[in-house]
């Protein structure tokens, strides 16, 4: 359901950390774990901290539901001697971290819009698909795209919108679009979740789906395969999650560790598609991840 799918992206990204934690725990180099999922509310997630510094802790792996309002968590755990490595999502001062886990936003963004441009030869209307509203990810990846489109004076942003990653959201957005901007020649999504859903919209209207972009999502690459679109897709890999884990453990044997970690992206494109594919994982699956984990989750689409 496009419920389930919608939260694919934090399962898998805990799957990772989990699975970063099982290998440490195994060699001896971690007692306890403890998890908490604040569902994007910067309210419980700041409360999550709180008590999880009250039931004390080494190091502390988070990804701020939002930057700005979170931040304070950060900095509290900080200033108790508890090292703070962000994931995915970062704080607002980088002062209240050790390290920064991510993919590159601002690549991911400026790709998709430089695929754009490329697809419409620098000349046409285009609607953008955001994340979450104050997210990092989301904001940077809007930040850089829109700086690739104002530099190409021919491209015409119509509108924006939030979608909160979400399939649903994405495909309501776009069926109103759709009647408000029938001249729309391009999407930029961030992600693939509300680009899956902007696809189904055009599908359910019976129109031509113009050039559009994601990443690594399945829903997104099966739609794509299936309806012979005009995509890209790099991914924001879920990878970021066990790299987490081996930086935090770094930093508590003093090793030092970088400020900002940035995971390579998986691109996908029309030309390497139909290799990339695998249509037996399910549309919930996230691409881009280690083969030992998408096989742990996904055991029916490796026989």
């Amino acid at each position: 359901s496009n419920a389930s799918v919608s939260n694919s992206w934090r399962v898998m990204m805990v799957a990772h950390v989990d699975y970063g934690v099982e290998e440490a725990q195994a060699n001896g180099l971690v007692d306890n774990y403890r998890y908490t999922d604040a569902n994007d509310d910067p309210a419980k997630q700041i409360s999550d901290v709180e008590d999880l510094l009250t039931q004390g802790c080494d190091v502390l792996i988070l990804s701020a539901a939002a930057s700005d309002v979170v931040d304070p968590a950060g900095q509290a755990a900080m200033e108790a001697g508890i090292p703070v490595v962000t994931l995915d999502r970062d704080v607002a001062d980088p002062a209240h971290r050790v390290a920064y886990v991510a993919g590159d936003n601002c690549v991911m963004g400026k790709t998709q819009a430089e695929f754009i441009v490329e697809q419409l030869g620098g000349e046409g209307n285009v609607v953008e698909l955001s994340g979450i509203a104050g997210a990092s990810p989301a904001e940077e990846r809007l930040r850089c795209a829109n700086e690739v489109f104002a530099a190409n004076p021919g491209i015409t942003v119509l509108e924006q919108a939030y979608a909160n990653w979400s399939p649903t959201e994405g495909q309501a957005i776009m069926a109103n679009w759709i009647t408000k901007y029938p001249d729309s020649d391009g999407v930029w999504s961030d992600a693939g979740l509300q680009g899956a859903g902007a696809i189904q919209a055009y599908l359910d209207a019976g129109l031509p789906v113009p050039p559009i972009t994601g990443e690594d999502f399945q829903m997104f690459w099966r739609l794509w395969v299936e309806n012979d679109l005009n995509a890209f897709a790099p991914s924001f890999s879920t990878r970021q999650g066990y790299q987490a884990v081996q930086i935090a453990l770094d930093v508590l044997k003093g090793v030092p560790v970088p400020e900002h970690f940035i995971i390579d992206p998986l691109v996908a494109t029309n030309d390497n598609i139909g290799d990339l594919y695998n249509p037996k994982l399910p549309d919930e699956a996230i691409v881009d991840a280690i083969p030992e984990v998408l096989l742990k989750m996904y055991p029916e689409a490796f026989e």
